[in-house]
Protein backbone atom coordinates (compact mmCIF):
# COMPACT_ATOMS: atom_id res chain seq x y z
CA UNK A 1 0.00 0.00 0.00
CA UNK A 2 2.82 2.33 0.06
CA UNK A 3 4.25 1.40 -3.31
CA UNK A 4 4.93 3.81 -5.94
CA UNK A 5 2.62 2.39 -8.26
CA UNK A 6 -0.90 0.72 -6.51
CA UNK A 7 -3.08 1.26 -9.53
CA UNK A 8 -2.00 1.60 -12.85
CA UNK A 9 -3.31 -0.47 -15.75
CA UNK A 10 0.23 -2.82 -15.68
CA UNK A 11 -0.51 -2.79 -11.87
CA UNK A 12 -4.44 -4.26 -11.67
CA UNK A 13 -3.82 -6.06 -15.15
CA UNK A 14 -4.05 -9.64 -13.83
CA UNK A 15 -5.36 -8.91 -10.25
CA UNK A 16 -7.68 -11.56 -9.25
CA UNK A 17 -9.67 -8.53 -7.08
CA UNK A 18 -10.02 -5.39 -7.22
CA UNK A 19 -10.21 -3.04 -3.76
CA UNK A 20 -10.90 0.54 -3.63
CA UNK A 21 -10.59 2.90 -0.74
CA UNK A 22 -9.81 6.25 -0.34
CA UNK A 23 -6.73 8.31 0.98
CA UNK A 24 -7.10 10.28 4.05
CA UNK A 25 -5.89 13.38 4.97
CA UNK A 26 -5.20 13.81 9.25
CA UNK A 27 -5.04 17.44 10.13
CA UNK A 28 -5.76 19.84 13.73
CA UNK A 29 -7.29 22.82 13.53
CA UNK A 30 -4.54 23.79 16.11
CA UNK A 31 -0.35 23.63 15.80
CA UNK A 32 -1.58 20.31 18.36
CA UNK A 33 -3.58 17.64 18.24
CA UNK A 34 -4.89 18.52 21.88
CA UNK A 35 -6.01 21.49 23.33
CA UNK A 36 -3.59 24.16 25.69
CA UNK A 37 -4.59 27.85 25.81
CA UNK A 38 -1.15 29.18 24.25
CA UNK A 39 -2.49 27.87 20.93
CA UNK A 40 -5.92 29.91 21.26
CA UNK A 41 -4.19 32.54 18.69
CA UNK A 42 -2.71 30.07 16.56
CA UNK A 43 -5.89 28.26 15.16
CA UNK A 44 -5.86 27.95 11.54
CA UNK A 45 -7.92 30.61 9.69
CA UNK A 46 -11.00 29.78 7.70
CA UNK A 47 -8.48 30.15 3.90
CA UNK A 48 -6.04 28.24 5.52
CA UNK A 49 -8.78 24.96 5.91
CA UNK A 50 -10.20 26.25 2.63
CA UNK A 51 -6.85 25.69 1.03
CA UNK A 52 -6.18 22.49 2.82
CA UNK A 53 -10.02 21.46 1.85
CA UNK A 54 -9.00 21.70 -1.74
CA UNK A 55 -5.74 19.69 -1.79
CA UNK A 56 -7.73 16.81 0.15
CA UNK A 57 -11.20 16.63 -0.35
CA UNK A 58 -10.70 18.09 -3.81
CA UNK A 59 -8.34 15.89 -4.47
CA UNK A 60 -10.31 12.29 -4.39
CA UNK A 61 -9.70 12.14 -0.76
CA UNK A 62 -11.52 12.14 3.25
CA UNK A 63 -10.63 15.10 5.21
CA UNK A 64 -10.19 14.61 9.06
CA UNK A 65 -10.15 17.39 10.63
CA UNK A 66 -9.37 17.61 14.27
CA UNK A 67 -11.40 20.30 16.90
CA UNK A 68 -10.01 19.16 20.03
CA UNK A 69 -12.15 20.35 23.23
CA UNK A 70 -10.83 22.67 26.06
CA UNK A 71 -10.84 22.34 29.70
CA UNK A 72 -14.26 22.68 29.88
CA UNK A 73 -15.04 20.07 27.52
CA UNK A 74 -16.33 22.31 24.28
CA UNK A 75 -15.48 23.74 21.63
CA UNK A 76 -13.34 26.89 22.00
CA UNK A 77 -14.61 30.03 20.87
CA UNK A 78 -11.34 30.60 18.30
CA UNK A 79 -11.82 27.44 16.65
CA UNK A 80 -16.39 28.01 16.62
CA UNK A 81 -15.13 31.26 14.67
CA UNK A 82 -12.83 29.60 12.27
CA UNK A 83 -15.26 26.93 11.38
CA UNK A 84 -18.37 29.29 10.69
CA UNK A 85 -15.98 31.42 8.08
CA UNK A 86 -14.64 28.44 6.69
CA UNK A 87 -18.65 27.12 6.00
CA UNK A 88 -19.13 30.36 4.79
CA UNK A 89 -16.30 30.32 1.79
CA UNK A 90 -18.02 26.84 0.95
CA UNK A 91 -21.41 27.93 0.60
CA UNK A 92 -20.73 31.32 -0.88
CA UNK A 93 -18.47 29.44 -3.54
CA UNK A 94 -20.84 25.83 -4.06
CA UNK A 95 -24.68 27.65 -3.77
CA UNK A 96 -24.81 27.86 -7.16
CA UNK A 97 -23.57 26.15 -10.17
CA UNK A 98 -22.71 28.20 -13.07
CA UNK A 99 -23.10 25.18 -15.54
CA UNK A 100 -26.72 24.45 -13.83
CA UNK A 101 -28.85 26.53 -16.86
CA UNK A 102 -26.35 25.26 -20.07
CA UNK A 103 -28.02 23.51 -22.81
CA UNK A 104 -25.61 20.55 -22.89
CA UNK A 105 -24.88 19.92 -26.75
CA UNK A 106 -25.91 16.52 -27.95
CA UNK A 107 -27.19 15.02 -24.80
CA UNK A 108 -31.18 15.12 -24.04
CA UNK A 109 -32.98 16.41 -21.07
CA UNK A 110 -32.51 12.73 -18.97
CA UNK A 111 -29.08 12.55 -19.81
CA UNK A 112 -28.37 16.52 -19.10
CA UNK A 113 -30.59 16.41 -15.91
CA UNK A 114 -27.88 13.67 -14.54
CA UNK A 115 -24.97 15.94 -14.83
CA UNK A 116 -26.60 18.42 -12.24
CA UNK A 117 -29.03 16.49 -10.19
CA UNK A 118 -26.11 16.45 -6.83
CA UNK A 119 -26.70 12.97 -6.89
CA UNK A 120 -23.43 10.92 -7.09
CA UNK A 121 -25.28 7.49 -7.83
CA UNK A 122 -26.90 8.73 -11.26
CA UNK A 123 -24.43 9.27 -14.39
CA UNK A 124 -24.17 10.53 -17.88
CA UNK A 125 -21.60 7.91 -20.06
CA UNK A 126 -21.03 7.24 -23.42
CA UNK A 127 -23.55 5.39 -25.46
CA UNK A 128 -21.03 2.75 -27.30
CA UNK A 129 -18.26 1.02 -25.62
CA UNK A 130 -15.37 4.14 -25.44
CA UNK A 131 -12.53 5.16 -23.57
CA UNK A 132 -13.36 9.05 -24.56
CA UNK A 133 -15.88 11.44 -24.31
CA UNK A 134 -15.84 15.23 -25.30
CA UNK A 135 -19.44 17.43 -23.60
CA UNK A 136 -19.82 20.99 -24.28
CA UNK A 137 -21.98 23.41 -22.64
CA UNK A 138 -23.46 26.48 -23.96
CA UNK A 139 -25.26 29.28 -21.61
CA UNK A 140 -27.52 32.34 -22.90
CA UNK A 141 -24.79 35.02 -21.75
CA UNK A 142 -21.24 34.35 -20.23
CA UNK A 143 -20.50 33.84 -16.57
CA UNK A 144 -16.89 34.35 -14.60
CA UNK A 145 -15.85 31.24 -12.42
CA UNK A 146 -12.92 30.05 -11.23
CA UNK A 147 -13.45 26.48 -9.64
CA UNK A 148 -13.81 23.46 -11.70
CA UNK A 149 -15.95 20.32 -9.73
CA UNK A 150 -16.26 16.78 -11.16
CA UNK A 151 -17.38 13.33 -9.58
CA UNK A 152 -17.52 9.77 -10.88
CA UNK A 153 -19.99 7.40 -9.69
CA UNK A 154 -17.63 5.61 -7.96
CA UNK A 155 -20.28 2.74 -7.38
CA UNK A 156 -19.15 1.55 -11.19
CA UNK A 157 -15.57 2.21 -10.62
CA UNK A 158 -13.22 5.25 -10.95
CA UNK A 159 -11.87 4.82 -14.29
CA UNK A 160 -11.32 8.47 -15.51
CA UNK A 161 -7.28 8.90 -16.19
CA UNK A 162 -7.07 12.33 -18.16
CA UNK A 163 -9.42 15.24 -18.77
CA UNK A 164 -8.77 19.32 -19.99
CA UNK A 165 -11.54 21.64 -20.16
CA UNK A 166 -11.87 24.39 -22.82
CA UNK A 167 -13.36 27.75 -23.19
CA UNK A 168 -14.23 28.96 -26.39
CA UNK A 169 -12.72 32.54 -27.31
CA UNK A 170 -13.27 34.14 -30.59
CA UNK A 171 -14.48 30.87 -32.21
CA UNK A 172 -11.10 29.29 -30.97
CA UNK A 173 -11.14 26.39 -28.19
CA UNK A 174 -8.83 27.55 -25.33
CA UNK A 175 -7.61 25.29 -22.05
CA UNK A 176 -7.86 26.70 -18.94
CA UNK A 177 -7.15 23.72 -16.66
CA UNK A 178 -6.75 19.80 -16.96
CA UNK A 179 -6.26 17.02 -14.67
CA UNK A 180 -6.07 13.33 -14.21
CA UNK A 181 -7.92 11.47 -11.35
CA UNK A 182 -11.26 12.47 -10.83
CA UNK A 183 -13.13 9.87 -8.46
CA UNK A 184 -15.43 10.40 -5.79
CA UNK A 185 -14.50 14.32 -6.30
CA UNK A 186 -12.12 16.77 -8.25
CA UNK A 187 -12.08 20.10 -7.24
CA UNK A 188 -9.89 22.59 -9.65
CA UNK A 189 -8.88 26.23 -8.97
CA UNK A 190 -7.48 28.46 -11.87
CA UNK A 191 -7.30 32.08 -12.72
CA UNK A 192 -10.70 33.57 -13.38
CA UNK A 193 -12.23 32.68 -17.04
CA UNK A 194 -15.17 34.90 -18.51
CA UNK A 195 -17.22 32.50 -21.07
CA UNK A 196 -20.73 31.02 -22.38
CA UNK A 197 -19.20 28.22 -23.96
CA UNK A 198 -17.17 25.06 -22.22
CA UNK A 199 -15.95 22.11 -23.06
CA UNK A 200 -14.74 18.89 -21.42
CA UNK A 201 -13.08 16.37 -22.89
CA UNK A 202 -12.32 12.88 -21.03
CA UNK A 203 -9.12 11.93 -22.95
CA UNK A 204 -8.62 8.62 -21.15
CA UNK A 205 -10.93 6.61 -19.25
CA UNK A 206 -10.87 2.47 -18.22
CA UNK A 207 -14.03 1.53 -20.12
CA UNK A 208 -16.90 4.41 -20.43
CA UNK A 209 -16.66 7.26 -18.09
CA UNK A 210 -19.48 7.44 -15.58
CA UNK A 211 -19.17 10.98 -14.76
CA UNK A 212 -21.93 11.95 -11.90
CA UNK A 213 -21.67 15.94 -11.46
CA UNK A 214 -20.04 18.81 -13.30
CA UNK A 215 -19.87 22.19 -12.11
CA UNK A 216 -18.16 25.90 -12.24
CA UNK A 217 -18.19 28.19 -9.52
CA UNK A 218 -16.79 31.41 -8.80
CA UNK A 219 -15.16 31.84 -4.73
CA UNK A 220 -15.87 34.97 -2.63
CA UNK A 221 -13.13 37.31 -2.40
CA UNK A 222 -11.51 35.62 0.79
CA UNK A 223 -9.10 37.92 2.72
Amino acid sequence: MRGDDIGSRKKILNAKGLVWYPAETDVSIRPGWFYHENEDGKVKTPKHLNDIYYTSVGMNGVLLLNIPPDKRGLVHAADIKTLQGWEEIRTQTFSNNLLKQAKVKGLGWLKRKKLFDENDGTHYTTKRKADKATIEFNLKSAVTFDVLALQENIKLGQRVEKFSVYYNNNGTWKKFTEGTTIGYKRLLRFNKVTANRIKLEIESSRLNPYLAEVGLYLQPVIQ
